[in-house]
């Protein structure tokens, strides 16, 4: 495997892992709250595939990108613009479809920021040379 590739699925699988622990807590806390059902994991489910797909897709387009000019920031937008609606599109079906609890699909979108977060106070992420 090329070693950007390896960077890519390494720091996906560890948002994919921080989306897990962030997912259990999540569920934990509507179960606490007396708001647990089937909808609250489905939703969870949905939610986090998501996110981590769209943090995937980002990471993917920001490392084919780079240095590449005008055509580099152009397929930046594109990508941009694709992920967002892919987004809008996993809300919608989560605000609409009665078999997800629309709260339990937004909130995994924040859990790859707060993954990240964690790691460097922990100091187990360090970005590669030019990335922030």
């Amino acid at each position: 495997m090329h070693k950007t590739s390896s960077a890519i699925v390494k720091t996906t699988g560890q948002i994919a892992l921080g989306e897990a622990v962030g997912l259990v807590v999540m569920v934990a806390v509507f179960a606490l709250l007396g708001q647990f059902d089937y909808t609250v994991v489905t939703g969870a489910l949905l939610g986090g595939a998501g996110a981590v797909l769209n943090f995937f897709l980002m990471s993917l387009t920001v490392k084919k990108s780079a240095g590449r000019g005008v055509q580099g920031k152009n397929r930046m937008i594109l990508s941009y613009f694709l992920r967002m609606l892919l987004m809008v599109g996993v809300m919608v079906v989560g605000i609409i479809c009665p078999y997800f609890h629309w709260l339990a699909v937004m909130l995994p979108y924040l859990m790859p920021t707060l993954t990240i977060y964690a790691m460097r106070l922990l100091g187990l992420y360090r970005p590669e040379q030019g990335d922030s």
